[in-house]
């Protein structure tokens, strides 16, 4: 029945199924006033009949020998002696031809069937000489015609009824869905004209169909903005790669083998063009994964500090070694409030902020010893993690602008990509937080996030604070 239901359209099962459920209402309603006309009927029968067999129980307690009168009109009589004899008999040829049965003891008012129905009142009267019976009828057609007429009027109602409600089931389902067309007819106007900046209409109602459109109007909105975003990074990608990847190609070009120095020098400036080109692929790989991500759950601070401390000694460990072309070192402190709030940021996350933050600081500083101190602190309205370094500072033209993707000053040999602050931007956007930027030329930067934690109430530790 399900399956059959889901090939109508709305207004199909919304008139079927609002229809169905009248006609089972007024079915039971119109069962239900039958049985109790029909059940009215059958008592009126029994009464009429009834003051019909007392006048003959009159007669025949007074006078059992006298004669008989017949019956009115339409009436009709059999008076059986204690003998068994018939006294008289005005009973129509269908009853009198069963006066055996009918006579037979049983309920006073009796139901038989002999090519019509009739109501039989039997009435027995004992007089000393012996029981008398009494029995009577009326013509068929007066009790039943009563229930025939009712059981007629209460068909056409519940016809005229069913048809007139399917006709206004179908009005209302009409008037209903018609804001739904208008949404399909916008939905298809957009899909035909994708360049179209349009959105779904909106009927200002405040019904459910008024709140269905401005959601999807919502979705349009991060649908299209999702797109640009994505163009905006094809774009933008296209762009940056464009330039290190021919300058590599030159590069390799120049390699002809005629001077093993020049080669080697070559070779050198390719290697490091080549790594540039990775830590951008890497880069835009890694902001298109959070991009696309939805907001991550809440996690515990003292996790959050704990991938931090991990972080931070996997850098320390990349700038001891022998090979690594980055020079400083990096100081830790945490202090937090309560370790066990929670804040919309997953491990992974913060594990980005502090990578990339950390990472511009040493690259920053053109291969000069650079002082970074990492801090995560919380206070009563949420936490922050700060980078800190004594670098040259960020150029004054573009701090303004530094979470914008690919930004980069044209005056500082920073090789980076020009992603990693836009990556902190969007983990602090998706955690409820901002990034926040200070610098000042030739003394150093400061880059963090700030975002809100959830507090438990009955939490109320004494700070927990290190230094490393």
């Amino acid at each position: 029945m399900k399956r059959m239901l889901q090939r109508f359209s709305i207004r199909a099962r919304i008139i079927i199924g609002s229809t169905a459920v009248v006609v089972v209402l007024v079915l039971a309603a119109g069962t239900a006033v039958y049985a109790q006309i029909s059940s009215i009927a059958v008592s009126r029968e029994k009464a009429v009949l009834h003051g019909i067999a007392e006048v003959y129980r009159g007669i025949i307690k007074e006078d059992p020998a006298g004669p008989f009168e017949k019956p009115g009109v339409d009436q009709h009589v059999a008076i059986i002696a204690p003998d068994g004899a018939v006294r008289m008999d005005t009973l129509p040829k269908d009853l009198a031809e069963h006066l055996d049965e009918l006579t037979r003891p049983g309920p006073a008012l009796r139901e038989f069937r002999f090519g019509e129905t009739y109501y039989v009142y039997l009435d027995v009267v004992d007089t000393p000489q012996g029981s008398w019976k009494v029995l009577v009828t009326r013509e068929s057609d007066i009790a039943a015609g009563i229930v025939s007429g009712v059981s007629a009027l209460l068909w056409t109602l519940f016809i005229t009824s069913a048809v007139l409600f399917a006709a206004g089931a179908w009005a209302v389902a009409t008037a209903a869905l018609r804001p739904v067309e208008h949404l399909r007819r916008g939905a298809e106007r957009l899909t035909l004209h994708r360049g179209e900046k349009g959105l779904l209409p909106v009927s200002g109602t405040g019904d459910e169909i008024d709140a269905l459109a401005r959601t999807l109007n919502g979705l349009i909105e991060d649908v299209r903005a999702a797109g640009a975003r994505e163009q905006q990074m094809v774009a933008d990608a296209s762009h940056e790669l464009r330039n290190p990847m021919a300058v590599l190609r030159a590069q390799l070009e120049l390699v002809d083998g005629t001077d093993p120095e020049a080669d080697r020098e070559l070779l050198g400036q390719a290697r490091a063009t080549l790594n540039r080109l990775i830590r951008l692929a890497q880069a835009m790989l890694e902001l298109s994964r959070i991009e696309a991500g939805s907001a991550p759950e809440k996690t515990p601070l003292r996790v959050l500090a704990e991938e931090v401390t991990e972080r931070v000694d996997r850098l320390r460990w990349r700038l001891a070694e022998p090979s690594s072309e980055l020079r400083g070192e990096i100081d830790l402190h945490i202090g937090l409030l309560t370790p066990d709030a929670t804040a919309s940021l997953d491990a992974a996350g913060i594990g980005h902020v502090v990578d990339n933050l950390v990472d511009n600081a040493l690259r920053a500083a053109g291969g000069e010893p650079v002082h970074v101190r990492v801090a995560l602190d919380q206070d009563q309205d949420g936490f922050e993690l700060l980078v800190s370094d004594d670098g040259p500072g960020f150029d004054p033209l573009i701090t303004d602008r530094a979470f914008e993707r690919f930004t980069r000053s044209d005056t500082s040999d920073y090789p980076g990509g020009g992603l990693g602050l836009a990556i902190v931007a969007r983990v602090a956007q998706l955690a409820g937080g901002q990034a926040t930027i200070s610098s000042a030329p030739s003394r150093g930067a400061e880059v963090g996030i700030r975002v809100p934690v959830s507090r438990p109430e009955s939490d109320r530790r004494s700070p927990n604070t290190h230094q490393r």
